[in-house]
């Protein structure tokens, strides 16, 4: 399991994810953005997160996500 950042200084997150995803099918990626962005949010899971939250929701949302993504769901 991976949580992902999608800004990062040489690769952005969508990238890393999609190359993650597509050597090791069995990581689950959260993406994590401080951009509430609908666009990104969809960029983040067609490369193939399983779910996305931003770094200003409510704490308990990125734990659901993690905890979803760690068993094997993509909603709590």
């Amino acid at each position: 399991m991976v949580v992902m950042d999608v800004s990062m200084p040489k690769m952005n997150g969508i990238e890393a994810t999609r190359i993650i995803v597509a050597e090791l099918p069995g990581v689950r990626v959260v993406g994590l953005s401080m951009h509430e962005d609908e666009e990104i949010a969809a960029s983040m899971r067609e490369a193939g997160a399983v779910s996305f939250v931003t770094k200003g929701g409510a704490s308990e949302a990125a734990i659901s996500a993690i905890h979803s993504a760690r068993f094997g769901g993509t909603k709590p």
